[in-house]
C-alpha cells in the first residue's frame, strides 16, 4: 500500500464529495471508507433513488446506479491514489491486533449492539481457525462515517466476560499498537472513555468480494 504525505483533505477536492445531506454524497462517503463491496454500494444507491423523489424527477433510475457508482469510485481514486499515514497506520495496527488476539470491527454495525455482534462473529471465526482471542475493539458505522468529516475516530474496546475484568489491558494494548504505528491517539487511559484516533483517513477504494 502506498502512503501519501498528508496535507489537504483529498476526499473533499474531487469532482464528487462526501456529503451526508445528499443521496450521492452518502454513497461517496461509503466509497471513502472503503469497507463496502461495489455491489453493496450499488444496492445503497438504488435504495437512495427509491426514497428520493427529487432524484427520480431528475431522471435518476435504479438501472443507472452501477454506472454512477463506477464514476464515484473513479473520481475518488483520482483524488486519493494512495493511503494517508493515519489510514495506513490504523489499518496496519488493527491487523496486528487481530493477529495478537484482539479482534476488531470497523464500521460493521449501526449501533453498539450490532457492532458487538460483529466482533463476536469475528471471535468465533478466529477460534474456529485455532487462533487466540483476548478481547475486542470496534467502531460503529456512525463512528467511521463521522471520521471522514471530523478527522476523529472513536474506538470502543472490551473483553468477552461478564464482569469486564481485563478490559483496561485491552484498551492499553489497542492504544499502544496505534501509537507504535505513528497514529495520534487521545485517551485518558480508563475504561469509561473510548480511544480516539486523530487524523485524516484517506484510502483508495479497492473492490471487495460481495
Amino acid at each position: 500500500m502506498t502512503v501519501s504525505g498528508g496535507g489537504r483533505r483529498r476526499n473533499f477536492i474531487g469532482a464528487f464529495k462526501p456529503d451526508p445531506g445528499t443521496a450521492v454524497g452518502r454513497v461517496m462517503t461509503r466509497v471513502c471508507i472503503g469497507t463496502d463491496s461495489r455491489q453493496q454500494l450499488i444496492d445503497l444507491l438504488r435504495w437512495e433513488i427509491s426514497q428520493d423523489t427529487a432524484l427520480q424527477d431528475a431522471g435518476m433510475r435504479p438501472d443507472l446506479a452501477a454506472g454512477v457508482v463506477a464514476k464515484l469510485i473513479e473520481h475518488h481514486n483520482e483524488a486519493v491514489p494512495d493511503a494517508s499515514p493515519m489510514a495506513y497506520g490504523l489499518i496496519t495496527a488493527l491487523e496486528e491486533l487481530a493477529a495478537d488476539g484482539i479482534v476488531f470491527g470497523f464500521g460493521e454495525g449501526i449501533g453498539v449492539h450490532d457492532s458487538l455482534d460483529g466482533v463476536v462473529r469475528a471471535a468465533e471465526i478466529t477460534l474456529n481457525e485455532g487462533g487466540r482471542v483476548d478481547g475486542y475493539c470496534f467502531s460503529t458505522v456512525a463512528d467511521v462515517e463521522r471520521m471522514i468529516f471530523e478527522d476523529r475516530l472513536f474506538i470502543g474496546f472490551g473483553v468477552f466476560n461478564e464482569d469486564g475484568s481485563g478490559s483496561l489491558e485491552i484498551g492499553e494494548r489497542v492504544a499502544r499498537a496505534l501509537r507504535q504505528r505513528q497514529v495520534a491517539v487521545e485517551w485518558p487511559g480508563d475504561v469509561d472513555h473510548r480511544i480516539q484516533v486523530v487524523g485524516q483517513y484517506e484510502i483508495p477504494y479497492v473492490d471487495l468480494p460481495d
